[in-house]
């Protein structure tokens, strides 16, 4: 049974969170404070209660994408203002969702706040506050400043989008509108990509569905007042959204399924070893063989609660690291 030391001297301090070790040493303490911070921490304030507010609505979301089944490094929220979570090794990437033109979209593109894009725009920045976050092509991610790859950016793109989905369909319930929002991923100790960080009023924008009033940090930004109204408004709704959600992530009833996974070159994709052996064939007396292609099999056992979910998991193995996206196809049985 886990039990927990407490340390006194955080191992990070953040704008607004201070990260503690315990005597796990895969298991961190996020005690979420009351500061306040805009443009690259040019601004500062404080808040009341917004640590409490923050480590609750953070609490409620990652439960929420745990039970639509993204990892996170959400462990449990121990108190108020504080959270449990595996440590990771973070991504220096700041992962941005935009839904409707707000912030520096509107800076960068001269467009009116509050236009509806057409689909949701996920963008990159850099984590750097004394660079600015500047904002990434996956040119400069990969080559220039070489923090990771092809593959890692696809499914990093796919959780998020997915992500998205979930928390329009659960905010709208509630009457809120996501406007845009910011992620962080990390690695464990295993190698498991999880989803990191906050889910807060500090790295979403919230409107209100009819009135369109803000409900998140931006009152803090443009001085609109109400800030501490505004984020104890979104902690009410999100609680009530959360009726139905169990206060902590729990496995839901699961089935074991059989996976097969084919995978080939692509069509258009040279076959050296597939060449030879139709070549080979065709020496042997078999004239009418051609556009041989050979892959390989792969075939293992999941837990999941439904074909669909085996069916996403089983996807994303392929996309990360059974399959080259790039220059091979494959194909997935679930039984």
């Amino acid at each position: 049974m886990f039990t927990m030391t407490i340390a006194t001297k955080p191992i990070y301090t953040g704008k607004a969170k201070d990260i503690f070790e315990t005597e796990d040493s895969n298991v961190l303490r996020a005690y979420f404070r009351d500061s306040a911070t805009a443009f690259n921490a040019q601004k500062k304030g404080e808040i009341l209660d917004k640590g409490k507010v923050n480590a609750s609505i953070s609490s409620l979301l990652f439960n929420l994408l745990e039970q639509n089944w993204i990892k996170t490094h959400f462990i449990k929220q121990i108190s108020e203002n504080e959270l449990l979570v595996k440590r990771v090794k973070i991504i220096p990437l700041e992962v941005i969702v935009r839904n409707i033109a707000a912030g520096s979209l509107c800076k960068r593109l001269g467009i009116k706040e509050g236009k509806i894009l057409k689909s949701p725009i996920v963008e990159f920045s850099y984590k750097n506050d004394e660079l600015g976050d500047p904002l990434l092509t996956r040119a400069y991610i990969k080559n220039a400043l070489e923090i990771t790859d092809d593959k890692t950016l696809d499914y990093i793109t796919e959780l998020t989008l997915k992500a998205n989905k979930i928390f329009k369909e659960f905010f709208l319930n509630i009457g809120i509108k996501v406007v845009d929002f910011k992620l962080e991923y990390g690695f464990d100790k295993d190698g498991t990509l999880l989803l990191a960080d906050e889910l807060s009023p500090d790295n979403f924008r919230f409107w209100d569905a009819k009135t369109n009033e803000k409900l998140d940090k931006d009152r803090f930004r443009q001085d609109l007042g109400n800030v501490e109204g505004a984020y104890k408004e979104m902690l009410k709704r999100v609680k009530e959204g959360s009726k139905n959600m169990p206060t902590q992530c729990s496995m839901p009833n699961t089935q074991h399924f059989s996976i097969r996974v084919q995978v080939l070159p692509k069509q258009d994709i040279l076959d050296p070893q597939g060449q030879a052996v139709e070549k080979a064939l065709i020496s042997m007396g078999y004239k009418n063989v051609k556009d041989i292609k050979i892959g390989k099999e792969i075939v293992f056992k999941i837990t999941a609660e439904s074909v669909e979910k085996a069916k996403i998991e089983a996807k994303q193995m392929c996309e990360r690291l059974l399959a080259n996206p790039i220059i091979e196809d494959y194909k997935i049985e679930v039984n």
